[in-house]
């Protein structure tokens, strides 16, 4: 059974698809990157995904089900926290919106990579915040984690923290960013979009065993530059 199945996911905007024919599936654990260039369907994609949008064509289904927002755990880029908000306050809103909330499992996230429970969001790093984020998707306790360039504006360091922390997340995810060498490290599939379709997808050592490219700057590159390459 698969943890993520997209089979001819489709948005519309009036005569613009956004996002076009995209079918892909990701087995569970898998850790997947989704990359490609500014307007190539990500955002849509990763709306479509989560149910904050409702596809024109397709279907979505987690862990062989028709798509529930219960069954997603989303963080979106700008990491949306009260920032008036201590984290335990943070805490007890997940527990109120959550009914399979798993409290053990948020706070140990938390206390494992030391983010003080009695301190403001407002008063947490870039890297902190978003390591806080991340810990409420742990006790949501959903089959899919779904992170909207979770790396952005985050310096060196806290990005190879948050990406250490993604990559001990006992979840598939799904994960959009630019920053593709801090993805090869994590990341075993990828999923390149371009011009609103799927350009190429698998996982990323079958993906490198059938091209010359040996890191996946290379071969995101060459499949954008060639679209021949994708068929």
């Amino acid at each position: 059974m698969s943890a993520l199945e997209v089979d001819g996911l489709g948005r519309r905007y009036g005569g613009h698809w956004a996002l076009r024919e995209a079918t892909f599936d990701l087995p569970p654990g898998a850790r997947c990157a989704l990359v490609g260039p500014n307007g190539a369907g990500k955002t849509t994609l990763l709306n479509l995904v989560t149910g904050l949008l409702a596809p024109t064509t397709g279907r979505v289904r987690v862990l062989g089900r028709p798509l529930q927002v219960s069954g997603v755990a989303f963080v979106a880029q700008d990491k949306p926290l009260y920032r008036r908000w201590t984290v335990t306050d943070l805490l007890r809103f997940g527990a109120a919106t959550n009914p399979a909330w798993d409290r053990h499992a948020a706070v140990s996230f938390l206390l494992a990579h030391d983010i003080p429970l009695d301190r403001r969001a407002d008063r947490l790093s870039g890297g902190q915040r978003t390591l806080v984020a991340l810990a409420l998707a742990a006790g949501k306790r959903a089959g899919l984690l779904v992170l909207d360039e979770p790396l952005a504006e985050l310096d060196p360091l806290a990005r190879i923290q948050v990406m250490d922390a993604v990559r001990a997340m006992d979840t598939t995810v799904l994960l959009s960013s630019h920053l593709l060498a801090d993805l090869a490290g994590v990341c075993d599939h990828l999923i390149l979009l371009g011009a609103g379709r799927v350009r190429l997808r698998g996982r990323f050592a079958d993906l490198l065993a059938r091209h010359p490219a040996t890191t996946m700057e290379d071969l995101v590159l060459a499949h954008l530059r060639d679209p021949g390459l994708s068929r």
